[in-house]
């Protein structure tokens, strides 16, 4: 009866200390995988890279008496760089606001509509390839009257975020802008 305790005490000893021994090295494993997965996004994340620009523009607002009036707009552009190993999402592809956001003095603001200045024709893939880029703007009338200067005045902030990834901030001062040429 005593060798059936021992052996009964023995048996669980060894399942406990295999028990401790399969969670120490799941926890390290796991522990591992987090480490490296951060270390593969924090890669990725430093490989696009983003430029923000402001300048005026002018834009067609209005077709009459076969005549074409113009406004000033302030254009807003963001220049997406892909130096990943893997192509990334196109903005204008998917509507845009699903991966860029506009913040204008640290508030979110997105553009009604995102444009892409550099997509030709034949780009019907819906990425932006390793070693690529691609620019896109959104605009806005200058006008006194417009939501901007009324919300934001003539002096405020902006940045882009494209997937997450924000762009330096860029003061822009509606007095001082030039026009693109």
């Amino acid at each position: 009866m005593k060798t059936l305790h021992n052996l009964s005490c023995f048996l669980l000893l060894i399942i406990l200390s295999c028990t401790i021994a399969h969670n120490s090295y799941a926890q390290t494993s796991h522990k591992h995988k987090k480490a490296v997965g951060a270390a593969k996004k924090l890669t990725y994340k430093d490989s696009i890279k983003l430029e923000t620009m402001v300048s005026l523009d002018t834009e067609a607002v209005a077709y009459k008496n076969n005549k074409t009036t113009y406004a000033e707009v302030v254009k807003f552009t963001l220049k997406i760089a892909n130096n990943c190993g893997a192509g990334i999402p196109d903005p204008v592809a998917y509507k845009g606001a699903k991966y860029v956001k506009l913040y204008i003095n640290g508030h979110l603001h997105n553009p009604k509509a995102l444009f892409d200045e550099t997509e030709d024709i034949t780009d019907k893939d819906k990425v932006i390839m390793p070693g690529q880029s691609q620019t896109f703007y959104c605009d806005w009338l200058k006008s006194s009257r417009s939501i901007l200067q009324r919300k934001y005045g003539k002096k405020f902030t902006i940045q882009f975020a494209y997937i997450n990834i924000r762009s330096p901030k860029v003061l822009v001062e509606l007095s001082k802008l030039k026009f693109n040429k």
